[in-house]
């Protein structure tokens, strides 16, 4: 079951952001009169098809990665004896080599309209996120080792502002290939504080832990009761979801972790355990389970998992984030903005050795991560479709030959030159753009591949 889910979000995520792609060239061309003859998502057999009153065709594919927008003219020249239908309609190069670049940047265009739409529609509905509280700090971490500790709130990365947790890790996706080290102001109890973790050629190897769990930071995960296993110690005396776990036999709790360190050294025991529920504080008392773990001591559990409602976490922990009209709009600007600037700053880095090229990630990878995404809930699938769909757009945009950055770089050259590009020459840049595309698809699915194995 876990399997078909997978797959329909990520049929679903990428029919939407090639969808869309393909409709920016659709919509673009319609609008400079040149004709479309098909318009397709998939490729492979078609699932189905339809025709419109334009002699447009649309069809999806049985393949959902990637499509196109064939119109009048591209790789099928109008010439004497067309069908008499399509003989008085504006060929793709009848167009002038401006509405050519129209067309060809529109695809690209709509990708970062889309990021930019996600991100306004999750500003303006509102999202509760992880406050940028330390939940544990991993032994033997950089963190530890520069003295940050569990409760402290980060504060500043390299004098960038941290609100939420997520804010954390963007600003140290900036600093990923780097050499020197990261300025981190913390805040502990009512006192400021600075620290410097020193890093060298940070995670610039084939490494796909998140910056912060690479320097050993890991987000508060408050004590409240999520689901209660069946007959289990917990829901057998009479804990909720929703409870709010405090102390146990008096050892004050502060995060799961803790939770999970107390009971584990308590096996088949009787305990108080202080809460709250609400606005009321109960004491209840218990007796554990036990289990043998892996390394084959019996440790104590009470049949109860984390909560991931985070409308269920205390509020001094979450920051609740919604904006006006006019806020969101500057908030899925400025979004599609930095996640731009950050994957032209990675790409750069792969290109220039700093960061692994094993990072790339291909179909395998995107499925996964859109499965996980969306059994995370919508919030987390959304971000998912607009970084993807920045990544398209941005893609796109590279001059290679067969993408559309390699079409704009050959229209400004058309223009340059006063003539068209040789049909020569279009095919062999063509040939090398198939080249270069295959091997990069072939390069990320043996990324993906050498993951799983």
């Amino acid at each position: 079951m876990d399997i078909l889910f997978t797959i329909f979000s990520f049929i679903l995520l990428i029919s939407i952001i090639v969808g869309i792609h393909e409709l920016g060239h659709f919509l673009t061309a319609r609008f400079y009169n040149i004709h479309v003859i098909k318009f397709k998502i998939g490729f492979g057999k078609e699932l189905f098809s339809f025709e419109d009153k334009r002699n447009c065709n649309y069809s999806f594919g049985i393949l959902p990665l990637g499509g196109y927008v064939q119109m009048l003219g591209e790789n099928n020249p109008v010439q004497e004896g067309s069908e008499p239908s399509l003989s008085d309609k504006k060929s793709y190069l009848q167009a002038s080599p401006g509405e050519r670049a129209a067309v060809t940047f529109a695809g690209p265009l709509a990708n970062f309209i889309l990021a930019a739409i996600v991100y306004f529609f999750l500003a303006i509905v509102g999202t509760i996120q992880l406050s940028s509280f330390v939940g544990e700090v991993t032994a033997g971490s950089p963190a530890a080792q520069s003295g940050l500790a569990v409760k402290d709130k980060i504060l500043e990365i390299d004098e960038s502002s941290v609100e939420v947790f997520n804010d954390i890790n963007l600003i140290l996706s900036k600093r990923i290939g780097d050499t020197g080290s990261i300025n981190v102001k913390y805040l502990r109890g009512d006192s400021e504080a600075i620290t410097s973790i020193p890093i060298s050629n940070w995670l610039s190897g084939n490494d796909q832990t998140a910056p912060s769990a690479a320097l050993g930071l890991q987000p508060y995960l408050p004590p409240v009761v999520g689901q209660l296993q069946d007959e289990g110690p917990a829901s057998v005396y009479g804990l909720k979801q929703g409870d709010l776990i405090k102390a146990i036999n008096g050892v004050e709790i502060f995060t799961w972790q803790d939770l999970s360190k107390v009971l584990s050294r308590l096996p088949n025991e009787l305990i108080d355990i202080k809460l709250q529920r609400g606005n009321d504080l109960k004491t209840i008392t218990l007796q554990t389970a036990s289990f043998i773990s892996d390394d084959g001591l019996e440790k104590g559990r009470i049949g109860i998992i984390a909560s991931n409602d985070i409308s269920q976490w205390p509020a001094d922990y979450t920051v609740e984030k919604k904006e006006d009209l006019f806020t969101a709009l500057l908030v899925g600007i400025q979004n599609t903005y930095r996640y731009t600037v950050l994957i032209i700053s990675s790409i750069g880095k792969m290109i220039s050795g700093s960061i692994s090229a094993d990072n790339l990630g291909g179909p395998i990878q995107i499925s996964v991560l859109a499965g996980s995404a969306a059994k995370a809930g919508y919030v987390t699938f959304l971000s998912m479709v607009a970084l993807l769909s920045i990544n398209l757009g941005l893609l796109n945009l590279l001059p290679i030959p067969i993408l559309d950055g390699g079409q704009l770089l050959m229209i400004a050259i058309e223009k340059l030159k006063g003539s068209p590009v040789s049909e020569m020459t279009l095919e062999y840049s063509m040939r090398v753009g198939i080249v270069l595309v295959v091997s990069l698809m072939i390069f990320a699915f043996a990324n993906d591949i050498a993951r799983l194995i």
